[in-house]
């Protein structure tokens, strides 16, 4: 599933899931990255949004 971050400092990145935790994040792999910037990051289920 790919997802978009809609809120916080790392607004308006894209990723594609590859874990979920019972506590409700996402593990997700950067895809659009800037430089300085995780490949890895977890961010909260309600602060992003799927895209297709």
């Amino acid at each position: 599933m790919k997802i978009r971050i809609t809120k916080g400092k790392n607004k308006g990145i894209c990723g594609k899931v590859v874990g979920v935790y019972m506590d409700g994040r996402y593990d997700i792999n950067v895809t659009n990255r800037k430089p300085n910037q995780p490949k890895q990051t977890i961010v909260k289920m309600t602060d992003c949004e799927e895209v297709r």
